[in-house]
């Protein structure tokens, strides 16, 4: 079976050897007759690739999905994207294409810039993975992929019942785990980072999007109009010139349609924002359904009964381990678990 990658390819060749000269046979003018750009990538590079397309409407914009294993060997795909006036690509591992990952392709092809992944953990520093040791860049999923919840795993391992493990989503226990506390950790790992590993300085545009507002989807999906600030970023950084648009019109919030992880309330309002605890299933297929959400409650117990199928170690993570392993911090959130519960405290919205 032909992956997304394996089927652009060959679109990739159509494109470049084939319609030009139909175009020439025929008398039809061609649309795109500004520069080729590849995007390569994971869940964001689609609306990387999008936002270039809106940048520069003439150009040639084509996106290489680095999430399913291709047929394509690293020789084929580094030769299809030498036909690129320029090629960005995220850092991906090696067996998405067979022979290497983005370091051999930048071996290949010098001219590949490798750029950022956007990621940010203020606004759901709840949120955490479990590792599936057994398969390739694998996760454990849960009732909304692979987003986790780090107090629901812990609840779950000290035997917690639902009800309880409900009420530890207060805010007493986010202060006690320092959840309110992340913004000038992220911010750095986000502006630091980016600069440190890749040349860009995005400071003035984490400064935007947070005076937007809440500017992610979970901590590893942004919003459409972060893409598209760091879309003009590379457009500039290759020296191509970004149109002025406005954006807003014509934004798709591809990532939207994935697994939507809630803002909870008390942290939401140290942002000013509105939370919730409103979990929401991924929906690929919005034009026949429109898709399903959990309330707290529900999460919990679809989390418990999915744990529940899993060897005890199957179920770890860094972040729970420690808290489990350290007395104090275990006692501390079993307390808080009873005060809470017999307080009446059990949120569900």
């Amino acid at each position: 079976m032909l992956t997304q990658v394996d089927r652009q390819i060959l679109k990739s060749w159509r494109q470049y050897a084939v319609e030009p000269r139909l175009a020439k046979i025929t008398g039809r003018v061609m649309r795109n007759t500004g520069p080729r750009i590849a995007i390569i990538g994971n869940c964001q590079s689609f609306g990387v690739a999008y936002a270039m397309k809106v940048l520069d409407p003439s150009a040639t914009v084509d996106h290489f999905s680095m999430i399913a294993r291709a047929r394509s060997t690293m020789g084929l795909f580094a030769k299809t994207l030498e036909t690129y006036d320029y090629v960005f690509s995220h850092d991906f591992l090696d067996g998405h294409v067979r022979g290497g990952g983005s370091e051999e392709l930048c071996k290949r092809l010098p001219k590949t810039m490798i750029f950022p992944a956007i990621t940010f953990a203020a606004f759901h520093p709840d949120l955490v993975y479990i590792h599936d040791l057994s398969r390739m860049h694998g996760f454990v999923c849960g009732p909304i992929g692979p987003y986790h919840s780090a107090i629901a795993l812990f609840a779950y391992r000290k035997g917690l019942s639902v009800e309880m493990a409900n009420a530890l989503f207060n805010e007493n226990v986010f202060d006690a785990l320092g959840y309110f506390d992340m913004w000038n950790d992220a911010s750095r790992e986000l502006v630091d980072g980016t600069r440190d590993r890749y040349g860009l300085d995005l400071s003035a545009e984490l400064m935007n999007w947070s005076r937007r507002g809440v500017f992610m989807y979970s901590t590893v999906h942004p919003m459409s109009f972060v893409l598209f600030d760091l879309s003009k970023k590379l457009f500039e950084t290759v020296g191509l010139k970004p149109r002025t648009v406005n954006f807003n019109y014509y934004a798709i919030h591809d990532l939207a349609r994935s697994e939507i992880f809630p803002i909870y309330p008390s942290i939401a309002k140290r942002y000013g924002a509105q939370g919730g605890y409103m979990f929401k299933l991924q929906n690929h297929h919005i034009s026949t359904t429109v898709g399903d959400f959990l309330t707290l409650p529900q999460y919990i117990a679809s989390c418990y009964k999915i744990y529940s199928g899993h060897d005890p170690s199957q179920l770890s993570n860094p972040r729970v381990d420690a808290w489990v392993a350290d007395e104090a911090t275990s006692g501390l959130l079993m307390r808080l678990a009873r005060e809470n519960f017999v307080a009446g405290l059990t949120p569900t919205l």
